[in-house]
């Protein structure tokens, strides 16, 4: 009886104290947690709120010159009856003025960063950011980051070329990653990756190991969720686990493209990247949402029905409306606040597949013809609106509501 008693006392602060160290380890996140498993606590510990404050990033091109291969003649809407220009005119990417007006309407916007088209070391495109852009008195006003062009580095589908992957990933270390201005997630360098899904799904992943053993700051960022194939794919889990990050730069393809100019189309787009979503966050990838304002490539290449940036499917729908449902359904629902709230717009001006928010001159007036033989063969019979700064403001005004 004595021994009972006195060691019950004992035992029960024995079992105090293990339930106390149990709560302490169950709360208290590990210190050699990797970055995968701190991105994923964080995703937990944040609860999603469509009043968080969003980063917005714009895909951005700087290989317009006036003659050559990147020229203004594959700009769609210079084929419209009356033909619609950017507000800086058919400028040329390296033009100082040019570049501090689109800094300028990004700053109207409420835009964060560029995510830059890269497509080699020292190309044309690569010299205009560096010498020019980077070096504009003005560029300090935003963050920049690398949209790798794979297509122009890997080239083929099939048999994709990896070679130059490694020595790319050096050269941009060496040349801009150590800048103030780059984008930085978790205090890591981004690098956003065009059409993942065609070269590191199911391949490519001896050069994803070498970039983890060789550039393990790299925050990889994967153009890796599309649902065009079919109306029910669901995006996989095991495909987001190659990346920090995973989201689209298609947004046509997976919606408008789709379905057409309708509410249906947006509202696909918006339930599958909640799957999306889900599935990157359940192995501690994030998510970053993209929309689009419209899309017609039809001055370019064959095969895609262009859109334009109402809704058909309502009476009396408006210039922009479609944008701004995108906003309020697609993105903002599911942004996400391990990778510091992003979404990523396709694009700034890409005006050779009509995806662009970049200021227009706001001189002509709305077309449904061009100057094809049939007179509609670009605009499919469709309005196209000389908008001006109309997709900056939708911008700016929708993101702001959301802000805390």
């Amino acid at each position: 009886m004595r021994t009972y008693k006195t060691k019950e006392p004992m035992r029960n602060r024995l079992l105090i104290h293990c339930v106390f160290m149990f709560v302490f380890l169950l709360l208290t996140p590990p210190a050699i947690a990797n970055d995968k498993t701190r991105t994923l606590q964080k995703a937990v510990e944040v609860p999603m709120s469509v009043s968080a404050k969003p980063l917005v990033g714009v895909y951005y091109y700087p290989w317009y010159s006036g003659g050559g291969r990147y020229s203004w003649r594959k700009a769609m809407r210079l084929h419209l009856e009356n033909p619609q220009k950017p507000k800086s005119g058919l400028y040329d990417s390296r033009d100082p003025k040019v570049i501090a007006d689109h800094i300028e309407q990004s700053v109207r916007g409420g835009i964060s960063f560029w995510a830059v088209s890269w497509w080699g070391p020292r190309d044309h495109k690569d010299r205009t950011f560096s010498d020019n852009i980077l070096k504009h008195p003005d560029s300090s006003k935003l963050k920049y980051a690398i949209l790798y062009e794979s297509t122009g580095r890997m080239r083929s589908f099939k048999n994709p070329d990896y070679s130059k992957w490694m020595s790319d990933l050096g050269y941009l270390k060496e040349n801009y990653f150590d800048d103030p201005r780059y984008l930085r997630i978790n205090g890591r360098p981004v690098i956003f990756v065009y059409l993942s899904r065609e070269y590191f799904r199911n391949k490519g992943q001896n050069a994803l190991k070498r970039m983890r053993e060789k550039f393990p700051e790299i925050y990889l960022v994967g153009d890796d969720v599309f649902f065009g194939k079919g109306l029910e794919n669901d995006y996989k889990s095991e495909w987001a686990k190659n990346f920090d990050a995973v989201t689209a730069y298609d947004v046509y393809g997976q919606s408008v493209g789709i379905l057409g100019g309708t509410h249906k189309a947006v509202e696909f787009l918006a339930k599958n990247y909640r799957q999306a979503k889900k599935a990157a966050n359940s192995v501690g990838t994030a998510f970053m949402p993209a929309i689009a304002p419209g899309y017609n490539d039809t001055a370019v290449r064959k095969g895609h029905p262009g859109r334009a940036r109402y809704f058909t499917d309502v009476d009396n729908s408006k210039e922009g409306d479609i944008f701004r449902e995108m906003i309020r359904q697609a993105a903002l629902p599911n942004i996400d606040p391990s990778c510091d709230n992003i979404i990523m717009i396709t694009s700034f001006n890409e005006w050779y597949e009509d995806s662009q928010i970049e200021a227009t001159a706001g001189t002509s007036p709305a077309s449904s013809t061009d100057d094809s033989n049939s007179g509609s063969y670009y605009t499919g019979g469709q309005r196209y609106v000389d908008y001006e700064y109309l997709y900056l403001d939708i911008l700016k005004e929708e993101i702001s509501k959301s802000k805390r």
